[in-house]
């Protein structure tokens, strides 16, 4: 008995048994998480030097200006007459005649043609010479006075200081004279307390507040208290010089500054050596 190959037979089957293979799904790789950002710190700031770190203090603003005006007031029976004015705008000339007392000029009016006020200077010697130094346009007359007590104070009309015999500098326009009345706010010792006459002076703020001015009647010491007591208003008064006063006072305000066109002076007024004319910068 012949048996016939059975393969065409398989094939069928296979080919079912491949058809009914259950296939099993490939387990998912999860993806990964993103990136957790790292913060970045900012680059440090370059190191500053310690002269860069200092601040430099604010510049102070300048002091106001003190106006040109004429004061008057009254205290323990004197009365004064004071033009006051900012020595940044304004200056002392100082108006010498080399001839001697009354050469040239007449009056403090006279004198201080074309100036906005005049006063007389300092004291002078019976032959006419000054009694000091006295320098006008950088010219020098006279001799500097080291042992009178009428030259203990220092003029520099130029800079507006007042100065002593030991501190004062060399000026284009400067007068010699004194007694000192009031130094740094306080009174000086040995002034005389005896003969009434007016008197002429300067004064000053010790900063850019100065002005000339008269007494009508006191004695030095009397004076040189009545000026530490403060009589101007508004006008604080640290320095203070004497003038050649009584019949050598002479005080000419002229009329373009408010309350002015005036001219003071002692009844019986005598020539001076020199005079004091104030003038615009």
């Amino acid at each position: 008995m012949t048996f016939l190959p059975k393969a065409p037979l398989l094939f069928p089957i296979v080919a079912l048994l491949s058809s009914c293979s259950i296939s099993t799904p490939r387990a998912q790789t999860p993806e990964p998480p993103p990136p957790v950002a790292t913060p970045v710190s900012p680059p440090p700031a370059p190191a500053t030097s310690a002269v860069a770190q200092k601040i430099s203090p604010p510049t102070p603003a300048p002091s106001p200006r003190h106006p040109l005006k004429v004061r008057t007031a009254s205290l323990h029976g004197t009365e004064f007459t004071a033009v006051t004015f900012d020595r940044r705008d304004y200056f002392l000339k100082v108006i010498d005649q080399e001839g001697g007392p009354g050469s040239q000029y007449s009056n403090a009016q006279a004198a201080g043609k074309g100036s906005l006020a005049a006063i007389n200077g300092g004291f002078f010697n019976p032959d006419g010479s000054p009694l000091g130094l006295v320098i006008s346009d950088g010219k020098s007359r006279g001799s500097f006075n080291s042992t009178s007590f009428l030259g203990t104070g220092i003029i520099d009309g130029k800079n507006l200081t007042l100065a002593t015999r030991k501190s004062y500098q060399k000026s284009s326009e400067l007068l010699q004279s004194g007694p000192r009345l009031v130094w740094n706010g306080e009174t000086l010792t040995g002034l005389s307390a005896s003969n009434q006459r007016p008197r002429s002076f300067v004064i000053w703020d010790g900063k850019n507040h100065f002005g000339i001015a008269y007494a009508d009647t006191a004695t030095l010491q009397g004076l040189s208290n009545n000026l530490k007591s403060q009589p101007l208003k508004g006008f604080n008064i640290q320095y203070a010089v004497n003038l050649d006063g009584g019949t050598s006072c002479d005080f000419w305000i002229s009329g373009s500054i408010p309350g002015g066109g005036t001219t003071t002076s002692s009844f019986f007024t005598k020539d001076a050596r020199n005079y004091l004319a104030l003038r615009k910068r």
